[in-house]
């Protein structure tokens, strides 16, 4: 048994593992585009080569997810296949797409905005959705596994234009969803 990218349901929460943005930060400190203090550096260069891959989640995800993907082109991106051609939309909750700290930190120092670092890519997390009816299992499953899991907003319908909203509701442009890929 497999789950589809394209299954995406109508009304399905939608999740994702782990932190974004901190591999997109280490390519830029390895790039010389940003520089800040000598641990921030290390934290974030070591992001970007040794991932953290949460493979035993894979299998549990076959009990809840209608469709997964993981974060290797941007969280914007890849949940775009998981819709695909399907007649569905995004409504993705920026305050809730979750950030380590040390990010928060770089994100102060250097005044930049969380959405910048969100959707680049190279995370390598995952990106689900399910039934709103399984939250109780999602929770219960990243408790047991030791597994961070974020619900990141929900899956509408195609009259409702994908979205990023921000705390106080006013919609978020994003600059750039992601890597696409050119065959």
């Amino acid at each position: 048994k497999i789950i589809f990218r394209n299954n995406a349901k109508l009304n399905d929460d939608i999740y994702v593992t782990g932190n974004l943005g901190d591999s997109f930060a280490g390519l830029n400190i390895l790039k010389r585009k940003i520089y800040t203090n000598n641990s921030l550096s290390k934290y974030f260069v070591r992001k970007y080569y040794q991932h953290n891959l949460h493979l035993k989640l894979c299998n549990k995800l076959l009990s809840f997810a209608n469709t997964s993907i993981d974060i290797s082109d941007g969280l914007i991106t890849d949940l775009e296949k998981l819709l695909n051609s399907q007649q569905l939309s995004y409504k993705l909750n920026l305050h809730s797409i979750p950030i380590s700290n040390n990010l928060k930190k770089l994100l102060i120092q250097k005044k930049h905005n969380k959405i910048n670092y969100i959707s680049r890519g190279d995370d390598y997390q995952i990106l689900f959705t399910a039934n709103s009816d399984k939250s109780r299992i999602v929770n219960k499953i990243a408790k047991s596994s030791g597994i961070k899991i974020s619900k990141i907003g929900k899956i509408c319908s195609n009259i409702e234009k994908s979205q990023i909203i921000d705390q106080k509701g006013n919609k978020i442009a994003v600059k750039t969803k992601g890597y696409y890929h050119r065959f």
